[in-house]
């Protein structure tokens, strides 16, 4: 009974994070951009030659021109936010240690793209993006299409994420 409760408070939760499909897909900043924290969750676009990455009230612009790789691949994170408190929260009191079973139940793929650009300063920056899995490919295409350098070919990069 128990369980069938927490089950269907995991189904809710994951559809009210479902996202709308006109809007690009939620995107985890993992590091690098200055004017945006780390693991601030927000958009990534790529329109007119900039990649731009809006935050809640934030927002960094990076030049295709100026992005000198472009490198993919894949991570198993746990989820976070409120979802992944309530999971951790029961298994802690799920009894006969059945709350391991609970975890794994919230562990996902997720697709990593890292770009190295050089800045205003002519330095070299690097930002680190958690994208939602089968993403990262189409995404450095963008990139690659607007301007951006890549040193890998694609089909290189689809043998290194598997």
């Amino acid at each position: 009974m128990k369980l069938t409760v927490l089950l269907s408070i995991l189904i809710g939760a994951a559809a009210a994070l479902a996202q709308q499909p006109d809007q690009p897909p939620n995107v985890r900043h993992v590091i690098g951009l200055d004017t945006v924290k780390r693991n601030a969750n927000g958009h990534l676009t790529i329109q007119n030659g900039v990649m731009q990455f809006t935050a809640k009230k934030t927002e960094a612009r990076v030049p295709a021109s100026s992005i000198e790789d472009v490198f993919v691949g894949t991570e198993t994170t746990q989820s976070g936010g409120t979802a992944g408190r309530v999971v951790k929260t029961a298994a802690m009191a799920a009894p006969f240690g059945s709350g391991k079973a609970l975890t794994l139940l919230m562990r996902t793929k997720v697709d990593i793209i890292t770009v190295v650009f050089r800045g205003a300063d002519g330095g070299v920056h690097g930002a680190i993006f958690a994208l939602p899995k089968g993403q990262a490919e189409s995404t450095r295409a963008q990139l690659v299409a607007a301007g951006a350098h890549s040193s890998a070919p694609q089909g290189e990069l689809k043998d290194r994420t598997k």
